[in-house]
């Protein structure tokens, strides 16, 4: 018998560079196209459902089953890797504990492998038929719900073109000797074949941070035959089972202990279930054939078998194992604070506006925090507190939506005049908070800018920046003990008379600064980027000012305030009328017509030409230039730490 030459593979003649080369982009091709149908899918999915599986993962989290329930459904849609990013984000935001989300990341693993389920049948050749009919449904969908149906059959489609490419590509590798050599090192056989498997399949997962592709590229290698049986596989499905956890710790960074406890209980779960499915070999190399003949839905029974037995035996030890997790990472950091908000709270209408004042000031600690990083990084001119502060503009943003949701269902009871409007006042206090985060954020941006096109502020520029940054913080202290829901009347109402002192101070020393930099620039001190930065960095901190007075006036009003005698007065829900019949009635399109008049030429505005620069333009070096800055004032605002002072 002959011996096989040197890059042979199978019985067929060797591979040269280009064909091995045409091999491998194939294949990766083929895998771009599957993660991005997959990810296609996923959104439609996501604009379909829109917030309702957000506000289930909110309200059904304190009953394990529930949390387990919703933690498949979102697996199902969005996979384990983004339904964990999702969680920590709900932790960094104190929405979630610990404990109510580890059922959730159970669920999100068992749902993921339900949505492989339906990929493991052969649906290839409807590939195109998905993929022309979600196409048309996008361009010519007049409905929103058209459009995420047309999403959903692209992504569908895309995926299983890149699971039809892979499979060719990989097909001349079949009996390939060098290949079926390194499987023999990877087979669940061997113990040593069980770990060297997991550890590759770990690697490559983490790189592409998606279990969901790398089953799915399994799925293609067993479809063109590479795979021979179970055993060569299930190594790697363990290891794309840690190996997704990389996306969920990557998002943790920048975030709270608990959130990133919550990360490392995902990682621990997955490594702690594929060393017991180590263990449970035997049991799994004789089931999982049983489960079906063809090899691709063996292993999408394989996928979904470990993870369910996985989850159902972690579920009744929630708790002690986040004990676990907590003294796995010690941490001397004060525990994040937890949110109010409680359905309980609902029919009692006083008790559960006080705990959406509570949380109001939660956020507003949180957008101060913000804005505290986003200063420190620009005066010592590091990205390094910059992650910290983006993750808690997430949270901010996650508490804008929570606590308008929990608003609006305290405002379908029956209210009194007074609840009536504090909820308002709270919903549009809400809303000033998440515009302070915001600006905080625009700060990163304009110092990031700043250091990338190396504009710098002299030293006098630099004082008085910081002095304003010192006001607008004060101003933005006090409207955050402004807002505890058990100060009486009178010093919540004094602490906003103070904030609307403290701005009208704010607002000459801002209007100062900016004349003195104008004048600069006509004196050709400034160059106009220097300047426009500057500018921008000090209507940042307008900004902030700006919305802290805005919920100053509304806290100024008489009926802002809470009365504990009603703290235990429920109310009930009011019945909301069907669609009034004056809604079903046609209204004459031309009554909404209106005629566009435009003004003729001559008729338009005259404006004045611009001056001279030139003419207004003083040399540079004189004695203009070498004006200090406006005298700056001591910040009146002090560091209130007693409103009762």
């Amino acid at each position: 018998m002959a011996r096989r030459a040197r890059g042979e593979v199978g019985e067929g003649p060797a591979m040269n560079g280009r064909e091995i080369f045409l091999l491998v982009t194939q294949l990766l091709g083929g895998l771009a196209l599957f993660v991005f149908g997959m990810q296609l899918m996923s959104q439609a999915l996501q604009r379909a459902a829109g917030g309702k599986v957000r506000n289930l993962l909110f309200h059904v989290t304190r009953h394990r089953l529930a949390g387990l329930a919703v933690g498949t459904t979102l697996g199902t849609m969005v996979h384990s890797s983004a339904t964990t990013v999702m969680v920590v984000g709900f932790i960094n935001a104190g929405l979630l504990g610990l404990v109510a989300s580890i059922p959730v990341i159970l669920g999100a693993n068992f749902g993921t492998t339900l949505s492989m389920q339906v990929i493991s049948f052969k649906l290839d050749d409807y590939c195109f038929v998905g993929i022309a009919l979600g196409l048309l449904l996008e361009l010519v969908g007049k409905r929103d719900l058209l459009k995420n149906i047309g999403g959903i059959l692209l992504g569908f489609g895309l995926l299983f073109l890149g699971m039809r490419i892979m499979s060719a590509g990989v097909a001349p590798l079949k009996g390939s000797g060098t290949l079926e050599t390194l499987l023999r090192y990877s087979d669940a056989s061997t113990v040593g074949g069980m770990f060297v498997g997991i550890g590759v399949a770990t690697l490559v997962t983490g790189v592409i941070q998606s279990s969901g592709a790398m089953i799915g590229m399994l799925f293609a290698l067993a479809g063109a035959g590479v795979f021979q049986n179970i055993d060569q596989v299930l190594p790697l499905v363990l290891g794309a089972h840690i190996g997704t956890c990389a996306t969920a710790l990557l998002g943790s960074i920048g975030t709270n202990i608990e959130a990133r406890r919550s990360a490392i209980a995902h990682l621990l779960f997955n490594v702690l279930g594929a060393l017991l499915a180590v263990a449970m070999v035997r049991f799994y190399r004789w089931a999982i054939p049983l489960t079906a003949d063809d090899l691709v839905r063996q292993i999408a029974n394989a996928h979904t078998m470990v993870q369910g037995i996985n989850a159902l035996l972690f579920l009744p030890l929630v708790v002690p194992y986040a004990r676990l997790v907590e003294q796995l990472t010690p941490s001397r950091a004060r525990p994040p604070e937890q949110s109010h908000l409680d359905d309980r709270y609902l029919d009692t209408p006083e008790m559960a506006i006080v705990a959406a004042l509570r949380e109001t000031r939660r956020m507003a600690a949180l957008a101060r925090r913000t804005l505290v990083l986003a200063m420190k990084g620009l005066v010592q001119l590091t990205t390094d507190p910059f992650a910290e502060a983006q993750k808690n503009e997430q949270a901010v943003n996650e508490l804008k939506k929570s606590i308008g949701d929990y608003v609006l269902r305290i405002a379908a009871h029956k209210l009194s005049r007074r609840q009536a409007l504090l909820v308002q006042h709270i919903q549009t206090a809400v809303a000033d908070i998440e515009r302070i985060g915001d600006h905080a954020t625009v700060l990163i941006e304009l110092t990031t800018d700043k250091v990338h096109r190396r504009i710098w502020f002299d030293d006098a520029s630099m004082l008085e920046m910081i002095d304003m940054y010192e006001r607008a913080e004060a101003i933005l202290r006090l409207t955050e003990l402004s807002l505890d829901p058990q100060l009486p009347q009178d010093t919540r109402r004094e602490l906003a008379a103070r904030i609307l002192s403290h701005r009208n101070e704010y607002a000459e020393r801002s209007r100062a600064i900016h004349e003195r930099h104008r004048q600069r620039v006509l004196d050709r001190c400034e160059d106009a980027l220097t300047a426009m930065f500057y500018n921008r960095f000090i209507l940042c901190f307008d900004k902030v000012v700006r919305h802290s007075k805005t919920i100053a006036l509304a806290e100024m009003e008489p009926l802002f305030f809470v009365k504990e005698r009603k703290l235990q007065r429920q109310a009930e829900e009011i019945e909301r009328p069907s669609l009034p019949k004056e809604a079903t009635l046609k209204v004459d399109e031309r009554l909404f017509s209106f005629e566009t008049i435009v003004p003729e030429a001559i008729d338009l505005p005259h404006h004045d030409p611009l001056p001279d620069f030139k003419k207004t333009a003083q040399p540079a070096g004189g004695g203009r230039c070498a004006n200090g800055p406006a005298p700056a004032e001591p910040a009146t605002a002090p560091p209130p730490d007693d409103p009762q002072a």
